[in-house]
């Protein structure tokens, strides 16, 4: 369903230099899974989430939409492939328009792109609200008027108004008490399942992302260093700054020692990334190549098609040129 390739986003400082957002990005989406974008803060998710939504126009590479190259889409369009992507993003609070009451929320993007008739669309905001569990008299009343959870329900409801094929979910959850993430979680999940929804999922929770995603890419200062499918990138992470990620999940287990994979340091500025691999300034395994040649993606077990890493440690004889003699 959504291909990029080789998708760069570059945002120019003037004389402080150029922050390297997303380099040279590739990721697939197929028809009906769940994606997941993970890394730090900074790393380029949200970025990449805005590239999709057509928020931001990258400064290389192409974004394909079935087929089609929507970065050179203008005008209807446009609107049309907006129409089949939307989002729901992290801060109930923020992304509700608190002067509006619910009904006019989630007509708004109705509206945008149709006309119908008072009565049609008076059901069509009744229809979405019943679909995320609330009832009809939600409509008459203003956000501040519910909890989180329930905000993020209408958040939910608006982005399904315009019955969209594929969802950016950008935190969805991270904003919310814990006792109520389990909850429009699994209302994601069954929305999913009854409407053969597509998500294109930004956390930082990797227990979520392991629980709810088909596939999972690992992004460090704007570039993927693993993906894979979610099983096999948790069982058997390939790279060092994956393993680290991992590592930093707490676990429900006194007599649990924690792996000896950490990451050194903080990331380096995407104004000025390191030369060679953009990790080896923090990566214990780091070999002298790491320092002058970025590493291409490569299996991260052999015969591996869909688990790939991009990693020196990979090639064995890049890794034997490095070993001390006995």
């Amino acid at each position: 369903m959504l291909v990029l390739d080789r998708v760069s986003k570059n945002y120019d400082l003037g004389r402080r230099g150029t922050v390297r957002a997303v380099d040279q990005v590739s990721l697939e989406v197929l028809a009906g899974e769940t994606v997941a974008l993970v890394g730090e803060s900074g790393c380029g998710k949200t970025t990449i989430a805005k590239l999709v939504l057509m928020l931001e126009r990258p400064t290389g590479g192409s974004i394909e939409f079935e087929g089609q190259d929507v970065t050179a889409l203008r005008g209807a369009s446009l609107k049309a492939y907006r129409r089949q992507v939307q989002a729901v993003f992290q801060d109930p609070y923020a992304s509700l328009n608190p002067r509006l009451r619910v009904a006019k929320i989630i007509a708004e993007p109705i509206l945008a792109h149709e006309r119908p008739g008072r009565a049609a669309l008076r059901r069509r905001v009744e229809e979405v609200l019943d679909v995320v569990g609330l009832p009809a008299s939600a409509a008459s009343l203003y956000p501040h008027e519910f909890s989180g959870g329930q905000r993020q329900r209408i958040a939910i409801a608006r982005a399904l108004a315009l019955r969209p094929r594929l969802l950016v979910l950008d935190e969805p959850v991270s904003a919310l008490d814990v006792s109520i993430r389990a909850q429009v979680l699994n209302l994601l999940l069954d929305i999913q399942g009854e409407f053969g929804l597509t998500y294109l999922l930004i956390a930082h929770d990797l227990a979520l992302v392991e629980h709810v995603s088909s596939r999972v890419a690992v992004i460090y200062l704007g570039g993927v260093v693993e993906a894979g499918p979610t099983g096999q990138v948790f069982a058997a992470p390939a790279h060092p700054y994956t393993r680290a990620l991992l590592a930093s999940v707490p676990r429900p287990d006194p007599d649990y020692l924690l792996p000896d994979t950490p990451a050194l340091g903080e990331p380096a500025s995407a104004i000025d990334p390191p030369a060679g691999c953009r990790f080896h300034p923090r990566c214990v395994q780091a070999m002298t190549v790491c320092h002058s040649t970025p590493p291409s993606p490569l299996p991260a077990l052999p015969g591996s098609t869909e688990h790939v890493a991009a990693c020196h440690l990979l090639e064995p004889e890049r890794v034997e040129a490095t070993r001390i003699p006995a």
